[in-house]
């Protein structure tokens, strides 16, 4: 219980831009939980947009995106040792930013277009998921040793392919971008 109540407090300084993914526990528990909780939250987040087992397959495809990426930069770099705590800290943050859009994907989904909710709702996933491309990039960083500014561009790149394949090997609804 301890264990879970440190690496959560390390996924929130993680957000903050005060920790590094070198200070989680690289263990498996650690990693299965922080699989478990964006699997879960991302399940949440998509339910409006899928159907239930697209939105698994979508979901699955996302992670598997991440973990192979996070695997093959850790490998091209030679530091695969730090695939636990920088996969688990991507998943740990992520599941915690997912869990913040959640509600407002609901509303831009659900309300019509020039719904002033919707608008306000629509900036505030813009601004949470460029600090998440922030966030990503803070991780590699230290995963990666490097420069905060190549980590946010490889971070970026990462968003944008991650999402141009997602959508290509499971498509979202006409009309409906997750």
């Amino acid at each position: 219980m301890v264990s879970v109540l440190r690496s959560s407090l390390v996924f929130a300084e993680l957000l903050r831009l005060r920790a590094r993914p070198q200070d989680l526990p690289a263990r498996d528990g650690v990693v299965v939980g922080s699989v478990l909780a964006v699997f879960g939250a991302s399940m949440l987040a998509v339910h409006e947009i899928y159907t239930p087992g697209r939105a698994v397959g979508r979901v699955l495809v996302d992670v598997l995106l991440e973990a192979g990426f996070v695997l093959g930069v850790l490998r091209v770099t030679g530091r695969p040792e730090r695939f636990r705590q920088t996969f688990s800290a991507l998943c740990g943050t992520g599941a915690i930013l997912v869990l913040l859009t959640w509600p407002l994907v609901d509303i831009v989904v659900q309300r019509p277009p020039g719904s002033a909710l919707a608008g306000i709702a629509l900036l505030l996933l813009l601004a949470i998921y460029g600090w998440s491309a922030l966030v990503i990039g803070h991780i590699l960083r230290y995963a990666l040793d490097l420069s905060l500014g190549r980590a946010v561009l490889l971070a970026l790149a990462y968003v944008l392919v991650s999402s141009l394949l997602g959508d290509a090997l499971v498509p979202p609804p006409m009309g409906m971008t997750p």
